[in-house]
């Protein structure tokens, strides 16, 4: 199925992609760019890296960043995202690892 497929699906269903992540500057940029070729809304929890996973998302100025400084698990991670999502106007939201 052609990717503008898939965008269109998830804009049809208003639905993004949850990202949350920590410490993960080697694989982070990869993710969010493999993402984006499926699904133009894209939320990304930073989890209190210490990392340059900042500077990294600093690179792709049109996704959605919810960062907080202290690291409180991929669970609060997840919480907070789905929060954002939902404050974001989003009714559906799938997750995936950074």
């Amino acid at each position: 199925m052609d990717k503008a497929v898939y965008k269109q699906k998830f804009k049809e269903l208003n639905c993004c992609v949850l990202v949350p992540t920590f410490n993960n500057s080697s694989t982070i940029a990869t993710v969010i760019s493999d993402v984006l070729q499926y699904c133009d809304d894209l939320c990304v929890v930073n989890d209190g890296s210490t990392d340059s996973t900042l500077d990294i998302l600093a690179q792709f100025p049109h996704i959605k960043l919810h960062s907080y400084t202290k690291n409180a698990g991929k669970g609060w991670a997840l919480r907070q995202g789905f929060e954002f999502a939902r404050k974001n106007g989003y009714e559906y939201a799938i997750t995936i690892d950074s």
